[in-house]
């Protein structure tokens, strides 16, 4: 029974980590919040949109006259605050640009963190559009912005701009977006006056739209897709899965578009603020949210204002948090999420004090080892006592081998005997499966790895650990995975000196394991190595105190 249990809890976990290898999951005053770093702004230059443009594509939502001339493109509009500098364009008042100041594109690129991916005017994201397309369209329009530029400072810590359109028949829009210094969060607040004389009967459509491309072992590839909090249920859903429109309707409480790091989401600040999500996928590597807005019945001569919360930054727990937007269910873990946020907060508890997340990942690996040490303490020993045993359970298997009933009943009385218990080596081991997958997701997922340095050459603890030698290897690339290969040795040190059952065919598989996690853990996280390294030589430890001093 011991057997079986033991090598069907390995198995399972070899199962787990190959699965997520092989199919990622699909995974203010902003308090906490990182530190930029120093730089300049305006370090990467934003390419400037192809003149090609066309309609919002949607159910409904078509190309129709343009109320404005758009013989001008517009001005360009730049916002700096503490966290970003994002680039306004007053053709359709949409976002061509928003670059993180505290984050960067690529780890040795000095370029500034771009999270708006589109390759035309059409693609920028918070165009608006007429649902039933009763009204001129809007995407093209220009919408006069009241201001050349604002940039916000610890004296100016506030600021708005607004955009406004209004069509010859007497129809307005005022698009006023809020800003804070020291904050993440934008307010959108769309006015809508009815200067017409018949009741305005629509629905209007806000666009949040990118492009994932991806890049070979980015981690950031590990998710792409869309996130929802709905009716009080978060769900991702990955861009492959949109094969077809998906439509999401009910209490919506925010949706957004995300890769594994960063997040662009749109919310109602009112109940039913949004009607629907009508999600589609134009290209393999581009994603389309239309945002339709609750339905007007504006009589003429009145005015209506809806009122939204954007964010635009990276999916960290203290960042969304404080917004008080229900935004921190965009960090989620998955299956042990319940368990990894606590141990997400005892990481940055130690990365508070030793200011290195490789560090604090070690501290908590061993913090984990020592809550857990009596249960591992009693299934090692277990596992040796049942190891003494082998000779007399053999004798056994042959004397009744033609009888089960009596092989069982006579292992049952010998282990009575001994005191032996044939779970016992197991138990404790079970239990410890959900910390173990918690850390697991955590340190393959969480933004405090992204671009975290450790040591040595070990410089993004999100990224796969190689000792650059100038020379590609097959499937490793640029470099010797030195941490890898020292966890793969570790856990092969570990094996062979764990008390075997006595079953050469169970021995070679064992021992053939840290072959398969080498390979698997080639291209995963340095963090998540590290862990796994570190933990693998407390258990070696563990086991040689066991094998010399535990009778």
């Amino acid at each position: 029974m011991e057997k079986r249990v033991i090598l069907a809890f390995v198995l399972s976990v070899v199962v787990f980590v190959l699965y997520t290898f092989l199919f990622p999951p699909e995974k203010t005053s902003d308090q906490g919040a990182p530190k930029p770093e120093d730089r300049k702004a305006g370090q990467t230059a934003v390419a400037p949109p192809s003149p090609a443009a066309s309609g919002i594509a949607g159910p409904k939502v078509v190309p129709a006259p343009v109320a404005t001339p758009t013989s001008q493109p517009g001005r360009d509009i730049t916002v700096k605050t503490r966290w970003f500098e994002a680039v306004f364009s007053e053709q359709g008042g949409v976002l061509k640009s928003l670059r993180l100041t505290a984050y960067k594109e690529r780890l040795q690129d000095p370029a500034l963190k771009e999270l708006i991916q589109a390759q035309s005017v059409a693609e920028y994201p918070l165009q608006l559009a007429w649902l039933k397309n009763s009204q001129p369209s809007l995407n093209q329009a220009i919408f006069e912005a009241d201001r050349s530029s604002l940039t916000l400072s610890p004296e100016q810590k506030q600021g708005v701009l607004n955009f406004r359109w209004r069509s010859p028949e007497g129809l307005s829009l005022v698009k006023t977006f809020s800003f804070t210094y020291d904050s993440y969060r934008i307010g959108l607040d769309i006015k809508i006056v009815n200067g017409t004389s018949q009741t305005l009967d629509e629905n209007l459509v806000l666009l949040l739209e990118n492009r994932f491309p991806k890049i070979e072992n980015d981690p950031a590839a590990a998710f792409q897709g869309r996130l929802t909090y709905q009716d009080g249920k978060y769900e991702e859903k990955g861009i492959d899965k949109f094969e077809k429109e998906v439509v999401n309707s009910g209490k919506i409480q925010w949706g957004g578009l995300a890769d594994t790091y960063f997040l662009q989401a749109v919310v109602p600040l009112e109940n039913q603020g949004i009607a629907s999500i009508k999600t589609t996928r134009p290209n393999p590597d581009h994603l389309k949210a239309l945002f339709v807005l609750p339905p007007l019945n504006l009589p003429a001569r009145e005015e209506k204002t809806l009122p939204l919360a954007l964010y635009f930054g990276p999916r960290d727990i203290d960042v969304l948090k404080p917004l008080k937007l229900d935004l921190e269910q965009a960090v989620n873990f998955g299956f042990f999420d319940i368990v990894s946020k606590p141990l997400l907060y005892v990481l940055k508890f130690f990365n508070g004090f030793m200011h290195n997340y490789g560090w604090a990942i070690i501290v908590l690996t061993i913090l984990v080892k020592l809550l857990f040490w009596p249960l591992t303490h009693k299934s090692y020993k277990s596992m040796k006592d049942m190891q003494k045993l082998q000779p007399k359970m053999a004798k056994i298997r042959e004397k009744y081998k033609d009888n089960r009933e009596m092989m069982n009943q006579e292992m049952m009385a010998l282990y009575k005997t001994y005191k032996v218990n044939p779970m016992g080596g197991c138990l404790p081991m079970v239990i410890q499966i959900p910390v173990f997958f918690a850390l697991y997701s955590l340190l393959g997922y969480a933004i405090e790895l992204r671009h975290a340095p450790y040591l040595l050459w070990i410089n993004d603890l999100s990224a796969p650990d190689r000792l650059p030698i100038g020379v590609m290897i097959p499937y490793v690339g640029n470099g010797i995975p030195v941490l890898t290969l020292l966890m793969g040795a570790s856990m092969f040190i570990q094996q062979k000196m764990t008390p075997t059952t006595g079953d050469p065919t169970q021995a070679k598989i064992m021992l053939f394991l840290p072959v398969v996690f080498t390979f698997m853990f080639i291209n995963f996280a340095s963090g998540l190595v590290l862990y796994w390294l570190v933990n693998n030589v407390l258990s070696i430890g563990q086991q040689y105190y066991i094998n010399k001093y535990v009778n």
